[in-house]
């Protein structure tokens, strides 16, 4: 096969599996240890009925199910890696109630994050008695690592009478800006600096790989704080996380525009691109695809990825051909196109071109479109309208739907529980149906995609019935196929 360009797809995408057979070929131990920040010696005020059984500091939960990789490790004389479970601990590191904590979101929206929040908050409130009267309190950070960059801080004091009124809200109630234009050096230095300056003791850090990336570099700089990572991805691309959350809710929207968008093309006699988030991976395109129904093609970056340069034009072309048909077939001449908005730039970078045009990138579902409507009207004879549709920002700026809600509740107390006991440098985490601690070190290392040789894209392209180019097995994700 004739040799893969490589983009910045190729240097981050990768899967846990991938991941371990790398760690068991080069004989390495996997790093999946996460340490206190000094010994815990304050013992839990609240007790083992209320909180339900504390977890010991060695009770750990195996990284992974797969048998093939487990018999690998055996193949080695190596036991499994395994997590650090996640819960309440018996003995604190932090004074729950003289503890000041600092919460930050950052990157990109997803439904959910009000609610996290509000699950830190009440955490510490309810459960743990933060005393404001011994210097304790919860601070929220207004515009992410803008706001903890700053000096002053740019925060507010937080408690469940105000976050409680976040819950039914979409978005970030602190807001979520990107800082751009700095290193990491300095940014984790300066937040540093401003984290001893205003006594925080823990900062929770809700966002995605690059977020995640600037919390573990804080956490080597603040040697006195408990920086704790908690997933937030609309991609659901962050690796060691069975689902992201915010990923169901936004699945279920994105499904409801699919399913009206066909009522539109299906009367109206069009051909509709409906262009859904998924910068690098497809997780939301292919899901609300196969809960739909009624897609007749999805594009999503993995079905290119693992392909030789001249075969990406020839699958674009293989999917116009196709598209042809099924509008051409059809009584009520109509299709629907699911197009992952990562598609566009990863054929952007691969120095792809469409009808003879280079492909720009962000302007790739009008760039079809145009290309799509064009050779419509050549192989059928005459003309079809072919619209795009964008309704990213209405699926992610939603309230949590209760599976998620009840997600983030886990997720925010369990930060809690592990932080009060000076654990750092980690990302709380359900893998394998339960929840563990992963160190940072091991999540940003890179970004899971949908296996294209896997079950779950296999089942999704059976759905659609859309052409396929088989590419070379690759690491599947042990949660995806």
């Amino acid at each position: 096969m004739p040799e893969r360009k490589k983009s910045a797809f190729d240097e981050r995408i990768t899967s846990e599996r991938a991941i371990l057979r790398r760690y068991i070929n080069e004989g390495r131990d996997l790093p999946t240890d996460v340490f206190p920040i000094g010994q815990p010696i304050i013992k839990n005020p609240v007790s083992a009925e209320k909180v339900g059984v504390y977890r010991d500091f060695g009770q750990r939960k195996s990284v992974t199910a797969d048998m093939d990789v487990i018999g690998e490790f055996a193949g080695k004389s190596k036991l499994v890696p395994s997590f650090l479970e996640a819960g309440p601990r018996q003995l604190l590191y932090h004074d729950p109630q003289s503890v000041r904590a600092a919460i930050v979101t950052s990157g990109g929206l997803a439904p959910g994050l009000n609610c996290v929040v509000h699950s830190i908050v009440t955490r510490h409130w309810n459960t743990y008695s933060i005393n404001e009267a011994k210097r304790g309190g919860v601070f929220g950070i207004y515009d992410g690592f803008i706001g903890l960059y700053a000096r002053p801080l740019d925060k507010v004091r937080l408690d469940p009478d105000i976050t409680e009124y976040w819950l039914d809200r979409g978005g970030s109630m602190l807001g979520a800006r990107r800082l751009t234009g700095k290193t990491l050096e300095d940014l984790a230095t300066t937040i540093t600096e401003n984290l001893t300056l205003n006594d925080i003791n823990i900062l929770y850090v809700i966002g995605g790989d690059g977020s995640l990336t600037v919390a573990h570099e804080i956490a080597k700089h603040a040697r006195t704080v408990s920086v704790v990572g908690i997933p937030k991805t609309m991609d659901n691309d962050v690796l060691w996380v069975w689902q992201s959350f915010g990923f169901n809710t936004a699945s279920e929207k994105a499904t409801e525009v699919v399913n009206t968008m066909h009522s539109e093309a299906e009367s109206t006699r069009r051909v509709c691109i409906i262009e859904l988030f998924g910068a690098e991976s497809g997780f939301i395109a292919a899901n609300a695809a196969l809960a739909s129904g009624h897609v007749d093609l999805v594009m999503v970056p993995e079905s290119f990825m693992a392909l030789a340069e001249e075969q990406y034009e020839k699958l674009l072309s293989l999917y116009v051909e196709y598209l042809s048909r099924v509008v051409r077939d059809k009584e009520r001449a109509h299709a629907v196109v699911v197009l992952a908005e990562g598609v566009g730039e990863l054929l952007k970078q691969k120095g792809i071109s469409l009808g003879g045009t280079l492909i720009t990138g962000k302007e790739f579902a009008g760039q079809f479109r145009s290309y799509l409507q064009d050779k419509l009207k050549d192989r059928i004879g005459q003309a079809v309208d072919v619209f795009v549709n964008q309704p990213r920002h209405n699926i992610r700026a939603i309230p949590a739907n209760a599976y998620d809600q009840t997600y983030c509740e886990r997720l925010g107390a369990l930060a809690v529980d592990n932080a009060l006991a000076g654990y750092t440098d980690f990302m709380i985490s359900q893998w394998l149906t339960e929840y563990v601690l992963v160190p940072l070190e091991l999540v940003i290392v890179g970004q899971k995609s949908i296996p294209p040789g896997g079950m779950f894209w296999k089942q999704v392209i059976s759905s659609t019935g859309q052409p396929h180019i088989e590419s070379p097995p690759a690491g599947e994700s042990m949660l995806s196929t």
